[in-house]
C-alpha cells in the first residue's frame, strides 16, 4: 500500500467511522456529466472521478444524516506529511432527512472547488470559511455558506497532514442579503440558534 492509499484508508476507514459511524452505501463518486453539464468542462483529470460523497445514517447520540466529501484531502503527489493534506479540506452537510439532493449539493460544491484549485476561474482562490455560494435548493434556500462545524472537529490530522472540515449551511435570499451587509458568521449563528446546522429546504427565513 503506497502513501496515498494509506492516507485514503485512514480517512475513510478510521477517522470517518469514528466520527460518523459506518456507511451503508459506500461512496457516491463525481462523474463526468457534473463537470460537463454544470461547469462546461469537457476535458477533466481522471483522478477527479475518484472524489465522492459518503453518507452516514443517524446513530446513537445523533439524529441527523451526515454527508461528507472524500478526496479533496488526498495527497496525490506527496510521499510524506505536508503542511496540508491535498487541498486541506473536506465538506460536511447535516440533514434531518435522507435525500439525494444532499449528495448532489456536495458533489457540485466539490467539483467547483476542484476547478478553482486548477485555475479554471483565474486567480480566484479555493473555497474557505465564510464563503457564500449560489445554490438553489427548492423551495426556499438560495445559497450555501461554509462554516466551522459545531458537533464535529474543525480539523483532522492524517499521516499526510491536516485538513479542515467545512460545514455547509443553507440560507435563504434574505439571509444572504443580511450576510452581505454584516457577515457570514452572524447569519450562521442566527440560523444555528433556530434550526441548528441542518439543511432544511422548506424552512422560512430567520429574519
Amino acid at each position: 500500500m503506497n502513501f496515498l492509499e494509506k492516507a485514503w484508508e485512514e480517512r475513510e476507514e478510521s477517522v470517518y467511522q469514528k466520527l460518523f459511524g459506518k456507511t451503508e452505501t459506500g461512496i457516491y463518486p463525481l462523474n463526468f456529466d457534473i463537470f460537463s453539464n454544470n461547469f462546461n468542462q469537457h476535458e477533466i483529470d481522471p483522478t477527479w472521478l475518484h472524489y465522492g460523497v459518503m453518507k452516514y445514517p443517524p446513530q446513537k447520540g445523533r439524529n441527523s444524516w451526515v454527508y461528507v466529501t472524500s478526496g479533496m484531502s488526498n495527497p496525490w503527489e506527496a510521499e510524506s506529511e505536508q503542511e496540508w493534506s491535498g487541498l486541506g479540506m473536506e465538506f460536511l452537510l447535516e440533514s434531518a432527512e435522507d435525500s439525494d439532493t444532499n449528495i448532489l449539493i456536495l458533489l457540485n460544491l466539490m467539483a467547483y472547488n476542484i476547478l478553482l484549485s486548477c485555475g479554471v476561474y483565474g486567480e480566484k482562490p479555493i473555497l474557505d470559511l465564510g464563503d457564500r455560494i449560489p445554490s438553489k435548493i427548492e423551495p426556499n434556500l438560495t445559497h450555501l455558506v461554509l462554516s466551522s462545524p459545531v458537533s464535529f472537529p474543525e480539523q483532522i490530522n492524517l499521516i499526510s497532514g491536516p485538513f479542515d472540515l467545512l460545514q455547509v449551511v443553507g440560507i435563504t435570499q434574505s439571509e444572504w442579503e443580511f450576510a452581505k451587509e454584516n457577515s457570514s458568521d452572524e447569519i450562521v449563528t442566527k440560523v444555528g440558534e433556530i434550526h441548528g446546522f441542518l439543511i432544511k429546504p422548506n424552512r422560512e427565513s430567520v429574519l
